[in-house]
């Protein structure tokens, strides 16, 4: 039996990273998911696809209590970006869902043209059928097409979307964070009038050991994590200067060596009263509501000596050659982001082997050929993220619901 996958999406094992265009797969989605749907075909039981919820009429008065303020955050990968929106969330006004929407990587511009219905309706059923089986958040797909006007935009469907998962918590305003998004930020505030955005920073030396120790990219390529945080340095602080009082920029070592006061300075953004349950982490919540785990989103582990030290962690840990690159290439950043150099000579085998492992693979020799053709970094993940077998299996509730039996057309990245 072939299995239909949402819009988007890669079967399990089909590979393949296509960086090209906007194509759009032709298969056919569920057409849709209940809110409080949770029996699915992974145990066995039916997936039943139509019909309203029985407290639909209680969560669209919610829904349509809500305002429009609407919040989105980006970071480059192991930024701390999580930590930071498990605070935001821990706050009577802020609802923030963290990994699990990603709008602009699997929904934006993918439906076009929205004014068909049945367009508005695959993306809404589409986005239902991940969030339900990667994560096990419900969505009512009515409940998000009854909000959307005669006209809906991708702005409208992304509100709605976020409205209708926060409806029951009656906070003000709704965010998401999304990971290597931050080019996305001028669509992002065009579409949402009063929607802010906030980038967390970390530096690129503790970025880059982190991210070697978790990606399963072959290597050398978790080096690409060194080109996102320059591209994401350089975007963010331009950004803050264009769009004042809309993007607003937080360092994520400012974040450790004193949680209370970057909190305040974010509800200032926000124009919130600061809560000191923002500082409380035994409150903090995962996904869907229950204790926030925060094991989930460390790199290092229980037994590492190293566990709690996410500021200054690479002067232990990175290689030799990591670290000639990363001043080297990110020297700009580093210094904006107010960090100190290590300081150290490197013999001519540290410079051999930095030069080994930044031309060894294509999307590094593409990464490098960048920088030294035009001094930018880019925003790219090492793997592609539209292809299940990529995602962290310990974070896919039931990975059989994304493993389709014919491949189809492969969407473009």
């Amino acid at each position: 039996m072939d299995v239909h996958l949402p819009r988007g999406l890669l079967p399990l094992g089909s590979g393949g990273y296509d960086r090209g265009g906007d194509e759009r797969s032709p298969r056919i989605p569920p057409r849709g998911l209940l809110q409080r749907e949770r029996a699915h075909r992974v145990h066995g039981r039916p997936l039943h696809l139509r019909g309203r919820s029985a407290g639909a009429s209680t969560l669209m008065s919610r829904v349509n209590a809500l305002t429009d303020r609407c919040l989105f955050m980006t970071s480059p990968m192991r930024s701390g970006s999580t930590l930071l929106s498990r605070i935001l969330s821990a706050h009577p006004g802020v609802a923030m869902s963290y990994d699990s929407l990603n709008f602009f990587r699997f929904c934006y511009h993918r439906y076009d043209p929205l004014t068909d219905r049945e367009n508005l309706k695959r993306l809404f059923s589409d986005v239902a059928y991940r969030l339900l089986h990667r994560f096990e958040i419900p969505l009512d797909v009515d409940a998000c097409l009854a909000h959307m006007g005669d006209a809906p935009t991708y702005g409208q469907a992304y509100l709605s979307i976020l409205r209708v998962i926060f409806a029951l918590t009656g906070k003000s305003i709704v965010g998401d964070k999304e990971v290597l998004a931050w080019t996305r930020i001028p669509s992002f505030l065009s579409m949402c009038p009063n929607g802010k955005a906030i980038v967390i920073l970390r530096d690129p030396r503790d970025v880059v050991t982190s991210f070697k120790r978790l990606t399963i990219a072959p290597e050398p390529d978790y080096l690409i994590a060194l080109f996102d945080v320059m591209d994401a340095v350089n975007h963010a602080f331009r950004f803050q200067a264009q769009y004042p009082g809309r993007v607003h920029v937080v360092s994520f070592e400012r974040l450790s060596a004193n949680r209370e006061e970057e909190a305040r300075k974010l509800c200032a953004f926000l124009e919130l009263e600061f809560d000191p349950v923002m500082l409380d982490e035994a409150g903090y919540t995962d996904h869907v509501g229950k204790p926030w785990n925060v094991d989930d989103a460390l790199t290092f582990k229980a037994n590492d000596p190293d566990r709690w030290k996410t500021v200054g962690r690479w002067k232990q840990r990175i290689e030799p050659e990591d670290l000639y690159l990363c001043e080297w290439i990110a020297g700009k950043q580093i210094a904006q982001l107010g960090l100190e150099f290590a300081g150290r000579r490197h013999a001519q085998d540290v410079f051999d082997r930095a030069m080994q492992k930044i031309t060894a693979s294509p999307l590094m020799r593409e990464a490098f050929k960048r920088w030294c053709d035009l001094g930018e970094g880019m925003e790219r993940f090492p793997l592609n993220p539209l292809d299940p077998s990529t995602w962290d299996r310990g974070q896919v509730k039931h990975p059989q619901a994304f493993a389709a039996a014919s491949a189809g057309p492969q969407p473009a990245i």
